[in-house]
């Protein structure tokens, strides 16, 4: 998804055209939110490269999510396509209907034509860890193996109260997920609080995060998963607003050229010690194609780990690449995410559990 820079044209505004269906529209108002620099939400799979989970019974609640994404598969892709893409599409519309309260209930999802039916998650085998097809998204979604997540950027303080209640929002219906929780879902299958699980993401590291974010997350009683680009941390301060320019890291008009712009090591500390959740993505904001030479591997994946462990005391779980790309095992920077110990990796249609490094 394409994202905004601080000379981009003016805010627009979410406006269903005549005759959208639901799925359409859902996705539309999901792309103005990125335009926004504000919170996006998504539904991905939960994927493990070791043994097979156990499979569960599926809840009424998954089983409606289920036929959500496949509502919205049929009507934003009717000639059946089944690229990533596609995913991306659907389940960016599905988890808008879901977490912004906007699903309009049986009738749009019967208007599809959603075909789940009520068997036991026996039924629904657990696909591969890098598998990405329709039938393989929907078999998760099916059993129960996916959760929600709400994607932000920048912070600033201006969007300081909407998202205090936006946040309010989530923690009334959704319950947030430590890496704890997580590591339990992987493990077991089953989600374990009765509220399902959500996960509010901010990406970049920037030091509206810290001072916005953070405090809104406690205001509104969830835990907040923060992405940190290191290097961009590193930058000197006169420095950092060319180096977001220069490394996608988008800004917004409250980014002044001349001020502090990311966040500092010691604010990085403080966030894990307040309870939330602080880990890597990458140094520099980099993309997993251009990882090539062991000074890349170096740099872009196992440093961050050691510097956020230095930085917290603790071991920082996670990473993701610019542009979402997934674990496939096959390549040098997915055997370099594995020695250097990361448990997860967040991509555009998954979290997924990584093997250990023993195994």
């Amino acid at each position: 998804m394409s994202e905004s820079s601080p000379e981009s044209s003016p805010e627009p505004r979410f406006e269903p055209s005549p005759g959208h269906v639901p799925a359409q529209a859902a996705l539309e108002a999901s792309r103005v939110r990125v335009a926004q620099r504000k919170g996006v939400p998504m539904v991905v799979s939960l994927r493990t490269a070791g043994a097979a989970t156990p499979p569960a019974d599926p809840s009424a609640g998954d089983l409606r999510l289920a036929r959500l994404f496949e509502a919205c598969h049929a009507q934003l892709h009717p000639d059946g396509a089944d690229d990533e893409s596609a995913l991306i599409a659907s389940l960016a519309a599905a988890g808008y209907l879901s977490l912004t309260g906007d699903a309009t209930g049986e009738p749009f999802e019967e208007e599809a034509g959603g075909t789940t039916d009520r068997s036991p998650a026996a039924a629904c085998p657990q696909p591969g860890p890098a598998e990405i097809n329709y039938r393989s998204t929907l078999s998760d979604l099916r059993a129960g193996r996916f959760l929600r997540v709400m994607n932000y950027h920048n912070t600033p303080p201006s969007m300081r109260g909407e998202l205090v209640d936006e946040l309010r929002g989530l923690a009334r219906d959704f319950a947030t997920v430590t890496v704890d929780d997580l590591d339990r879902f992987a493990r077991t299958g089953v989600w374990h609080q009765e509220k399902p699980p959500v996960l509010p993401v901010f990406y970049e590291g920037y030091r509206d995060n810290y001072e916005v974010a953070a405090a809104a997350c406690e205001e509104a009683g969830v835990v907040g998963w923060f992405f940190i680009c290191t290097a961009f941390l590193d930058a000197p301060v006169t420095e950092q607003y060319d180096y977001a320019s220069a490394h996608r890291i988008k800004l917004v008009d409250e980014n002044p050229r001349a001020e502090r712009i990311a966040m500092t090591w010691q604010e990085v500390a403080d966030l894990h010690r307040r309870g939330h959740v602080v880990t890597p993505h990458t140094a520099s904001h980099e993309l997993a194609e251009r990882v090539v030479t062991a000074a890349d591997l170096r740099r872009e994946v196992i440093e961050p780990k050691q510097r956020m462990d230095e930085a917290t005391g603790g071991d920082a779980a996670c990473t993701a690449w610019l542009a979402g790309t997934h674990w496939t095992g096959r390549t040098d920077p997915d055997r370099a995410l594995v020695d250097a110990g990361y448990r997860y990796v967040f991509s555009n249609t998954m979290i997924q559990r990584l093997p250990d490094a023993a195994a």
